[in-house]
């Protein structure tokens, strides 16, 4: 079977977003899982101190780790809207700006953390390279949606053909 390059296209954009979000799935069930054992932190992130649990209530920790699991879900769902047949309709700026700014904190997150354990004790080196990559494939698909070819513009371009109209 030949794919046609549009069809290739599709199939790299889906391939770099459905990493993508399995990647991010990663950072939410360690969210999930600090959330259940009201722990304050993330996998692989640097250590924290009995005295940042000083700040939180009874079930304030589980409820911050519950908010950030939900954050992890809303990243899931912006990588999952390229992906949906409707999103060919939206101009490309609305889907890649989010997915831009989201590979912008990731890329921040992961060198700030390694950063910190470079230059500290408190380790956070692993979440650093995990965010590095993280950003590196949220990266990869908004580079996709941004350079996808726009079906609007196919579509009424090809129906003014249709009917003899010169433009």
């Amino acid at each position: 079977m030949v794919m046609d390059m549009d069809t290739r296209s599709r199939a790299a954009h889906r391939r770099w977003a459905v990493a993508a979000m399995a990647w991010t799935m990663l950072y939410v069930a360690s969210k999930v899982d600090y959330a259940v054992r009201e722990r304050l932190g993330v996998t692989g992130g640097p250590e924290v101190g009995p005295a940042s649990y000083d700040t939180y209530g009874p079930g304030d920790v589980a409820w911050a780790q519950g908010s950030n699991a939900g954050v992890g879900l809303l990243g899931i769902a912006l990588l999952a809207a390229p992906l949906l047949p409707v999103s060919r309709r939206l101009p490309r700026r609305v889907l890649a700006a989010p997915l831009a700014a989201i590979t912008l904190l990731a890329l921040a997150g992961g060198i700030g953390m390694i950063a910190r354990a470079i230059t500290s004790d408190v380790g956070g080196m692993l979440f650093g390279a995990y965010c590095l990559i993280w950003a590196a494939l949220i990266a990869m698909t908004t580079k996709q949606v941004a350079t996808r070819t726009d079906a609007r513009r196919k579509t009424s371009s090809t129906s003014l053909t249709k009917i003899g109209d010169p433009l």
